[in-house]
C-alpha cells in the first residue's frame, strides 16, 4: 500500500487485516522502502518520537516484521512515504521483490492537502491555525527537514509517481484506486483491492467502515495544548496505548475534534496549481475515475 497520505489507506488497511489471506505489518508504516538508504532523521515537532522512531530501515529488521512460515497469499505494509519518495523507494521495491504489487489510493488534491493539515492540527502538532498560512510555510519547513506529512501541497502531486510506478512494474502489478470510491462503497472497493491482491472474496458480509486517523480541528485551545503535550511525551503516549484500544482512541478523537469543510479560499488559491498534474494523471489512468479527475483533460 504505497499511498497517498490522507487518501483512506488506514481504513483500507484495517479492512485488509480482517482477511485471513492477507497480512499487513505492525507498524502499518515502517517506511522501509523510502528511508532504507538514508534513515529517518526528520526535525519537525513530534518527528523524533513518531516517524523517526517507528521507521524500520534495516533490511533484516524489516523482514522480521513478517511471519517466516505462513499461508497468506499477500503480505505487505502501508507506508505512504513509498509513493511520495518514489525516486528512492521504487528501486528498493524492485530489489526486494520484482513481483511486488503496488496499491495506490488517490484523493482530490486540495481536499487531501487540507485533510493533512487538519490531521496535524488534530494531533496537536501544527501550530498555525490558518491552512493557507501553513501552506505558505511549506518550502521553509521542507528545507528545515520536516517530514512528508507537513508537505501539504507537495504530497498532492501524483503524476510523476504514477508514471514512475508504471515504468517500474508491469501494469498487472499496479492498482490505482480512489478515496471517493472508498467513501461511497467501502465494501465493494475493499473487495476490488482484495481481488487485485489475489485474495478470495468474502461474499456479501457487510463490514462497518472503520473511521481511523480522524482529522479535524480541536474544539478548544486548551484541548489543542493538551494534545500537543500528549503527543510530545513518548512516555505518556506509550502509557495511553497500553491502557486503551486503538478503536477507543479513535472514538475519543471523533469526540474532541471538529470536522471542518474545505475552505472555498483554499480551493480558489490552490486548485489552479494542480491543473497540469491532473491532466497528466488522467492520461496515465484510463477508465472510470472520479469527477475531479475525469474533467482534467
Amino acid at each position: 500500500m504505497v499511498g497517498g497520505a490522507r487518501c483512506g489507506t488506514s481504513a483500507l488497511v484495517e479492512g485488509l487485516r480482517a482477511h485471513a489471506e492477507i497480512f499487513v505489518t505492525d507498524p502499518k508504516e515502517p517506511h522501509y522502502f523510502a528511508f532504507h538508504a538514508t534513515g529517518a532523521h526528520f526535525t519537525a515537532p513530534g518527528d523524533e518520537h513518531t516517524v523517526n522512531k517507528v521507521s524500520v530501515t534495516d533490511r533484516e529488521a524489516y523482514l522480521a516484521l513478517y511471519p517466516r512460515e505462513h499461508t497468506y497469499v499477500a503480505l505487505g505494509d502501508g507506508s505512504v512515504s513509498t509513493m511520495y519518495y518514489h525516486q528512492q523507494a521504487l528501486p528498493e521495491v524492485v530489489a526486494m521483490n520484482p513481483d511486488m504489487k503496488l496499491v495506490v489510493l488517490l484523493r482530490e488534491p486540495v481536499d487531501r492537502a487540507y485533510s493533512a493539515f487538519q490531521y496535524m492540527r488534530g494531533r496537536g502538532l501544527e501550530p498555525v491555525e490558518d491552512f493557507l498560512e501553513a501552506v505558505a510555510l511549506e518550502e521553509e519547513r521542507k528545507a528545515a527537514g520536516w517530514h512528508h506529512m507537513w508537505h501539504y501541497t507537495a504530497m498532492s502531486y501524483y503524476a510523476d509517481a504514477i508514471e514512475a510506478m508504471q515504468e517500474a512494474v508491469p501494469a498487472e502489478q499496479l492498482g490505482v484506486f480512489f478515496y471517493d470510491d472508498l467513501q461511497a462503497d467501502y465494501d465493494r472497493t475493499l473487495e476490488r483491492v482484495r481481488g487485485f491482491l489475489g485474495a478470495a472474496p468474502l461474499g456479501d458480509t457487510a463490514s462497518e467502515v472503520p473511521r481511523v486517523n480522524i482529522s479535524g480541528s480541536p474544539r478548544s485551545k486548551l484541548l489543542h495544548a493538551g494534545l500537543a503535550a500528549a503527543t510530545a511525551s513518548p512516555r505518556l503516549r506509550a502509557s495511553v496505548k497500553r491502557m486503551t484500544t486503538y478503536r477507543f482512541r479513535e472514538r475519543v478523537r471523533r469526540t474532541v475534534l471538529r470536522r471542518d469543510g474545505l475552505p472555498a479560499d483554499a480551493v480558489e488559491a490552490l486548485g489552479p496549481r494542480y491543473v497540469e498534474d491532473l491532466r497528466r494523471l488522467r492520461a496515465l489512468v484510463p477508465g472510470a475515475v472520479p469527477s475531479w479527475l475525469s474533467e482534467a483533460l
